[in-house]
């Protein structure tokens, strides 16, 4: 955090001739609110118990809300907002009743409305935008337990949750950039299932909770007015 800061201060500037060529001049606005829209794909990672029910490894899309207002140096502060779907996704083979096996899948999904503060740090030709943000959390889990449809299992929560996080912005022409950056979701579900079901013991006790903690990272498009 010290390095950052320390950058900001060293690489700031009031201006960026080349930028203002290349038309990026929403970042160096003197007054003013600036505003920014993140839509970016994801990669997602899986840890704690939803890595024990599911390949921890998925995918999903993102759009981000930002809008900084106060100065104070190269440091803006406002706020933000977001919403997203990260999505797990696994095959699995069932045995069917005359032996054979059948191929089914099991899904994990998280999708999130969240939002909260945000500061942007002008670091010269780059800058950085960091944020926490708190809303609601929709978490679903379908899993085969059988060769038919009707042997599913099939849980959903909706409960508050936490993410924090950040990218770096490289803006490139006319306001419009990229944006690498990562974050960590934070789901306060109370949901219990079993890890690892046995169908010879349908009756055996819950033992992790499937939604809990997701890394999401992004490389997206990144626009400023």
């Amino acid at each position: 955090m010290l390095a950052t800061l320390a950058l900001a201060l060293i690489f700031a500037a009031p201006g960026n001739a080349s930028a203002a060529r290349r038309g990026n001049t929403a970042l160096y606005r003197d007054r003013g609110p600036v505003f920014s829209v993140i839509a970016a794909p994801r990669l997602g990672v899986l840890f704690a118990g939803g890595a024990r029910v599911i390949r921890p490894v998925g995918f999903g899309g993102g759009l981000q809300f930002r809008v900084h207002a106060g100065r104070v140096g190269p440091f803006r502060f406002g706020g933000e907002a977001h919403f997203g779907h990260l999505h797990f996704l696994e095959r699995r083979d069932v045995l069917t009743p005359e032996g054979s096996s059948a191929r089914r899948y099991a899904a994990l999904g998280h999708t999130e409305f969240a939002l909260g503060p945000s500061v942007q740090i002008v670091m010269g030709p780059v800058f950085l935008e960091l944020g926490v943000a708190a809303g609601l959390g929709i978490s679903t889990l379908v899993r085969p337990l059988g060769p038919f449809v009707t042997d599913e299992e099939d849980v959903t929560s909706v409960s508050a949750m936490l993410r924090g996080g950040g990218h770096l912005g490289v803006p490139i022409r006319n306001n419009q950039g990229l944006a690498i950056g990562a974050s960590i979701h934070k789901y306060f579900s109370r949901k219990q299932v079993v890890a690892q079901p046995d169908p010879e013991e349908p009756d055996a006790p819950t033992d992790t909770n499937p939604f809990d903690l997701a890394l999401e990272i992004i490389v997206g498009y990144h626009f400023m007015f």
